[in-house]
């Protein structure tokens, strides 16, 4: 018997939270997820994270479309979804230890939207050897989102190049480096102030 994948992840914002409710019921009438986020996010609007194997996923996420018409502002489909940003999305994931000294290289992404910021997020990380630091979008971050990994310099340059150039037309993706990150730097991206905690997307 062969077993199906449930490794696609998808992603769908509307203007507003009646239209977003209306396509959500429609959503899990239509197939059966695994609801990751359902609820309202800056600027009031209404944000559906969802996971799955890829036939259902793509079967929900057309309904929802449908269903949601002229209200849906933006919509993520992501085949093989990288495992991180999967994990980090449930808030089953821990940043890695700070370094001892500053061995590691830092990239900080920033995209004006939840959808892009969550496309750029996996192509970064499937683009090269780097580690997951933050991933935050939409709550108190009017809308928008930011991803930061680290890694050897190098690996975080192919990542940040990625993520940036294989965004698609018209869409803004502001990326930093920042070479042989200090210490005090890891930890302050990794918004620890005090020992590692599970990384939670939309927490405030």
């Amino acid at each position: 018997m062969t077993t199906v994948a449930a490794d696609t992840l998808a992603a769908l914002e509307l203007r507003s939270v009646p239209a977003g409710l209306v396509a959500l019921d429609a959503l899990v009438k239509e197939v059966e997820v695994a609801l990751r986020f359902a609820g309202d996010v800056d600027p009031s609007r209404f944000l559906l994270i969802f996971e799955g194997d890829l036939a259902s996923v793509e079967l929900g996420l057309a309904r929802a479309i449908e269903v949601g018409g002229q209200d849906v502002l933006e919509s993520l489909l992501l085949p093989r979804a990288h495992a991180l940003l999967r994990a980090a999305l449930v808030g089953d994931f821990t940043p890695p230890s700070e370094p001892a000294t500053d061995e590691l290289s830092i990239g900080v992404v920033q995209c004006h939207t939840v959808i892009s910021t969550l496309a750029a997020a996996d192509r970064a990380l499937k683009a090269a050897e780097v580690s997951l630091l933050r991933l935050r979008v939409a709550t108190e971050l009017a809308g928008q989102g930011h991803v930061v990994v680290s890694g050897e310099q190098y690996d975080v340059e192919a990542a940040l190049a990625c993520a940036q150039d294989d965004a698609g037309a018209g869409v803004v993706v502001e990326t930093r480096l920042i070479a042989r990150a200090a210490v005090e730097t890891f930890s302050a991206a990794a918004q620890r102030p005090s020992g590692p905690r599970p990384l939670r997307p939309l927490d405030a």
